[in-house]
């Protein structure tokens, strides 16, 4: 009974020793010793003394990273400005280069305003890096600022850094030197080891984030350029589902792989995919996306061949705009865009290459009838004007007048270099040598650095009447369409220019140059009577013997010539 009494008063009194237990226990320390007393008395200095060292730090903190903060907004502000300034001296540059009396003078003053805010540019930027010297983001910065400086050996130090080739580091430098890599000049073994490490460092960019597209398009483009293009193809494919756009790199791998019977389906998927995003109200408020649709629709319905469904569209469209005052731009576009559809419709029932003169009646009539649809929509289409010039120019008079109605090329003074290159074509044909020098040269003096032009100018010079003759300007003309040549040229087709020029040598007497250089055109066309014939009279002329592969050769051509005629 009294333990159970004793422990009553136990649970009684607690809530009163809670409190007053702690007063107790100080009282018994101060009286117990001195050196209590003298901790006690110091313990409020020490607290004092780390809330101030906990304030101190917090300042200090708070501190950098207002610093941190305002020198980020220096450098933004500072890195705007710059290129605002660079864009407008660029401007005021090729402004004086066009015109040196005109345009306003890039000053001493705007080359030293520039100097001053990339100074200015550098020093935020160094202060970013103190602050924070393990940030990817400010020495990524600092990689791009001295590479727009020029030098791009201390740059890539700093991105081989950021992105060592073995292990996957900062995703944005990682992806800079992928890029780097891939657009490096090189051939053979050289070329291989360049693609093998852009290919590293953007697979380094996709195991941060399998889904980054940028880097999904590069890794395509440098599998494709490895020639591995199944890859290639399934990673498009991937990109194909947020952009149908990409069916146009997947038609060409699948021509590379000789899987041309997937392309059908791949155009209509396309289009299903292009006609879906049509429907959504936020793409047709924006321009540039309703841009890139309607052309993807517009294609891919060429590329199907369902040129009248085309047609039947865009013409609604034009409709539409033409009632909407504001859709003045968005009609011109869609005129441009059927002009186009015409065009490729045209090409489908008649190559380019294909001589109108051997086409029947119902063909030109087609055609005639396409090229005037896309002349009314699209009158400066240079295509169609040279077709409508083609027309014109044929021997049927009923097409040759409604052609003229149309487009009269003779009579436009402002014809551009292909129609007027046309002309002189026809021209030479018929064998008015002086008619087709001076369409020819009204032609160069639009385009002077059209090589089939300055060829035809120059074989116009070599086949002309004795006073019009020019040997020497046909050798000027044509070492001129040679230098001007596209470099991924068919040998056939160079083998013309240097028929040309072999031609103008040969006039010349300079029959052992002139022999080198039909040699070298004999190798694309090796039963080319006219190269052949010349070969042996250049031999001749050296008083050589001509091979006899070549005799023999021209031979056979001239009695087939004569079997065929016969």
């Amino acid at each position: 009974m009294n333990f159970l009494i004793f422990h009553l008063k136990r649970l009684i009194m607690f809530p009163v020793q809670l409190v007053t237990s702690p007063g107790e226990a100080l009282g018994k320390a101060w009286t117990e010793s001195s050196r209590n007393r003298s901790l006690m008395l110091g313990a409020p200095a020490l607290v004092v003394a780390l809330l101030a060292v906990t304030a101190i730090g917090g300042v200090q903190l708070l501190s950098q990273e207002s610093l941190e903060d305002k020198y980020d907004y220096l450098y933004q502000k500072t890195t705007a400005d710059l290129t605002q300034l660079t864009k407008t001296l660029t401007r005021k540059q090729k402004v004086q280069s066009l015109d040196g009396s005109t345009g306003e003078a890039v000053t001493e003053e705007d080359r030293n305003k520039l100097r001053e805010m990339q100074k200015s540019q550098k020093i935020y930027l160094d202060k970013l890096i103190s602050l924070d010297a393990e940030n990817s983001d400010y020495r990524f910065e600092l990689a791009k600022m001295v590479a727009s400086r020029g030098d791009r050996a201390h740059a890539f130090s700093i991105l081989n850094e950021l992105a060592p080739e073995d292990v996957p580091g900062y995703p944005r430098a990682h992806f800079v030197i992928a890029q780097n890599y891939f657009d490096k000049k090189a051939t053979g073994y050289e070329l291989l080891g360049n693609l093998d490490i852009a290919l590293k460092h953007v697979d380094h960019v996709l195991t941060r984030d399998e889904e980054d597209t940028q880097a999904k398009l590069l890794k395509a483009k440098i599998l494709t350029r490895l020639q591995r293009y199944s890859s290639a193809y399934d990673l498009y494919g991937d990109l194909f589902e947020l952009n149908p756009n990409y069916y146009r790199e997947m038609v060409d791998l699948n021509r590379k792989m000789g899987r041309e019977e997937r392309d059908r389906s791949l155009y209509e998927k396309a289009l299903g995919s292009f006609e879906q995003f049509s429907g959504k109200q936020e793409n047709q408020a924006d321009d540039r996306r309703w841009i890139v649709i309607e052309t993807g629709i517009a294609k891919t319905l060429q590329k199907l061949k369902r040129f009248d469904e085309s047609e039947d569209r865009l013409e609604a469209l034009i409709r539409q705009y033409t009632n909407d005052p504001k859709g003045g731009p968005r009609r011109v576009f869609l005129q441009r865009l059927i002009a186009d559809t015409y065009i490729v419709w045209a090409q489908s029932i008649a190559d380019n290459s294909v001589p109108y003169d051997t086409l029947p009646t119902e063909k030109l009539d087609e055609l005639l009838k396409l090229y005037t649809k896309a002349y009314r929509n699209h009158p400066e289409n240079v295509t169609v004007l040279q077709s409508l010039a083609r027309l014109s120019l044929s021997p049927i008079q009923s097409i040759s007048e409604q052609a003229q109605a149309v487009y009269d090329p003779i009579a436009d003074v402002n014809a551009p270099a292909p129609v007027l290159n046309q002309l002189g074509n026809h021209a030479l044909l018929n064998k008015r040598f002086s008619e087709a020098i001076r369409y020819y040269e009204r032609a160069r003096g639009k385009a002077p650095r059209d090589s089939a032009i300055l060829n035809n100018l120059s074989f116009s010079y070599l086949v002309a009447e004795d006073n019009e003759r020019n040997a020497e300007r046909a050798l000027q003309l044509i070492n001129e369409a040679i230098r001007n040549v596209p470099k991924s040229i068919d040998p056939v087709e160079m083998s013309k220019f240097l028929h040309t020029k072999a031609t103008a040598l040969k006039q010349q007497d300079r029959l052992q140059e002139a022999l080198a250089v039909y040699e070298r055109g004999l190798k694309a066309r090796r039963d080319h009577a006219d190269t052949l014939r010349s070969l042996i009279e250049c031999y001749r002329g050296l008083n050589k013997l001509p091979p006899e592969q070549y005799v023999e050769r021209l031979a056979a051509i001239d009695l087939q010539t004569r079997q065929d005629g016969e």
